[in-house]
């Protein structure tokens, strides 16, 4: 066989296959030829360029600052959701949390456990688009304790809504967030109710978590469960920029307080770095030093964040 008589072969067979999409076995039983005669060719195709490859990417798919965030950061995924400038923080919550929701409800699998940060309204957002599937997880667990004001009705409604959805248990964790001190944090952390669920917050593999700043947001302002501000103060004189279950971390992704002085009652941000899959749901531009804090400190596996946050992070 000739060299022409052989491009021949490969560019009809590349043709049958690409242009007019018929399967391989058509392929072999149209030209008399073996089936992985026609996927050698297919893959020759490819390699000598007679086929070239092209993904169209959408103007508002941003695939190559994602890329990029994951290099910088060691990520495992960054997913960048496309938000207008005049959108206002919550359109950017619901953007992200709708992102959030399709992550979640194509990636767990039946065996996860997974864990729920109970104070963030960007995973409240998530919880309220997602969508009742087939798909189910073996638990999930409320990261931070959510008594209060009004913090015991958000925290286990959130939960338990996520719980449903997941046709699974929902363990609820039944303390505040910040207790009065440290000694009534171990005194409840004691406690049978309280320590079975942060027990088992070594057992989590997923865990979603939103990223706060030093600041308390407007919905943890009204649970009753956020530092007075003398206790802002300090954190801010330590170098703090950001939380995660309400533990404060500086710029370098370094915990403020060390466990004799947080009264915090939530998953520990070593927990936190330990778990398998942690995924951050965090967005709006005055969150980008705690996001990137988080991301130094290795507590996020997975970032939805919106694109012009995702932006000032490279």
């Amino acid at each position: 066989m000739s060299k022409q008589d052989e491009l021949r072969l490969l560019v009809k067979i590349a043709t049958l296959y690409y242009i007019e999409g018929k399967k391989q076995s058509e392929i072999a039983t149209l030209l008399q030829i073996s089936q992985s005669f026609v996927s050698r060719s297919i893959t020759r195709c490819q390699k000598e360029g007679l086929v070239k490859i092209t993904v169209v990417q959408p103007p508002n798919i941003f695939l190559s600052l994602e890329q990029t965030l994951e290099q910088k950061y060691g990520l495992r995924q960054a997913i960048v959701v496309d938000v207008g400038e005049e959108d206002s923080p919550a359109q950017i919550k619901q953007a992200i949390g709708s992102a959030a929701a399709h992550y979640l409800e194509t990636r767990i699998r039946a065996s996860d456990l997974v864990g729920i940060s109970s104070w963030s309204t960007t995973i409240r957002c998530m919880v309220d688009a997602m969508h009742p599937h087939s798909i189910k997880a073996s638990g999930v667990i409320q990261l931070l304790g959510g008594v209060g004001p009004n913090g015991n009705v958000q925290a286990t409604l959130l939960t338990q809504n996520l719980a449903a959805l997941l046709d699974c248990r929902a363990w609820l964790l039944p303390s505040q967030s910040i207790e009065r001190s440290v000694e009534e944090r171990s005194r409840l952390v004691n406690s049978p109710e309280v320590a079975e669920v942060v027990g088992k917050f070594a057992e989590v593999n997923v865990a979603i978590v939103g990223v706060g700043q030093l600041e308390p947001s407007q919905l943890l302002k009204n649970s009753g469960n956020y530092y007075d501000e003398s206790m802002l103060q300090v954190l801010a004189a330590n170098g703090a920029v950001g939380d995660i279950c309400l533990h404060y971390y500086n710029a370098a992704g370094e915990p403020v307080l060390s466990r004799e002085d947080d009264p915090v009652i939530g998953m520990e941000l070593q927990q936190v770095r330990a778990c398998e899959h942690v995924i951050g749901l965090a967005g709006g531009l005055d969150k980008s030093n705690a996001i990137r804090g988080a991301l130094a400190g290795g507590y996020l596996d997975v970032l939805i964040i919106d694109y012009p946050t995702a932006c000032t992070l490279i």
